[in-house]
């Protein structure tokens, strides 16, 4: 039985506040493609931080990888413009690949799937991922109103 070939597609943007190094996102895409998916592992390249768009995953999803699916650690490293990922979505659906996002737990296989991705990439923004550290002022002012509740 033929076996497969996934490319694993690293990002070190931070993700929820961390930044997982190359070697952890590789050791961790390579489990999953050999373990859960039964595939062939090939090494995975490194998106250009300071790159405007996508360049490398626009690489692995083109026709011209040869690779059955893509595997990253998650779908928050999809660009952040809707548009572009769009794109991305319609090619990958069009060249019959797939894509995996180990830790939030989706995959792309068919259209119906992306919506699913799209659903949980609504909490990708920096209101619900960015540690607050200081109060606006409307902030400050709505705790001052409340200083003496206790939450328990």
């Amino acid at each position: 039985m033929k076996k497969n070939k996934f490319a694993g597609y690293i990002n070190l943007k931070p993700l929820n506040g961390v930044i997982y190094p190359s070697s952890i996102q590789n050791i961790l895409m390579k489990n999953y493609i050999e373990n859960d998916l039964r595939g062939i592992f090939y090494l995975s390249p490194t998106e250009i931080l300071q790159a405007k768009y996508s360049i490398t995953l626009k690489t692995l999803i083109s026709k011209e990888t040869d690779v059955n699916g893509i595997v990253t650690l998650s779908s928050y490293y999809l660009p952040s413009d809707y548009t572009i990922r769009k794109n991305l979505f319609a090619k990958l659906i069009a060249l019959k690949k797939n894509m995996h996002f180990i830790l939030d737990g989706l995959k792309i296989y068919k259209k119906q799937d992306i919506e699913k991705v799209e659903d949980f990439l609504m909490f990708n923004c920096d209101y619900l991922n960015n540690t607050k550290k200081n109060l606006n002022k409307f902030e400050q002012s709505f705790m001052k109103k409340f200083k003496n509740i206790s939450f328990v």
